[in-house]
């Protein structure tokens, strides 16, 4: 899948992993669908080894991006009580 729109990150109170994010992925069979992301740094003694944006498993299969996009706010507006 090809990220297509990233949308802001929101620091979120969760256990692991804030800020968090939407993004808009559009399929290999040309449908899209939304992601959510998570921001991590991974450090060994005290030195940053690794650091970036892990997306978690893809949900809904929408014709346009923009419906991708409406239903990825509204599920991430569900899960953590604020616009993503």
């Amino acid at each position: 899948m090809q990220i297509v729109k990233e949308l802001d990150a929101v620091q979120v109170e969760t256990a692991y992993h804030s800020p968090r994010r939407v993004v808009i992925l559009r399929r290999e069979d040309g449908w899209y669908s939304y992601g959510e992301q998570y921001y991590f740094v991974s450090e060994c003694d005290g030195e940053v080894i690794a650091e970036g944006w892990h997306t978690l498993q893809a949900d809904g299969i929408y014709a346009t991006s923009e419906l991708a996009e409406e239903e990825g706010r509204a599920a991430f507006a569900k899960w953590y009580g604020r616009a993503g």
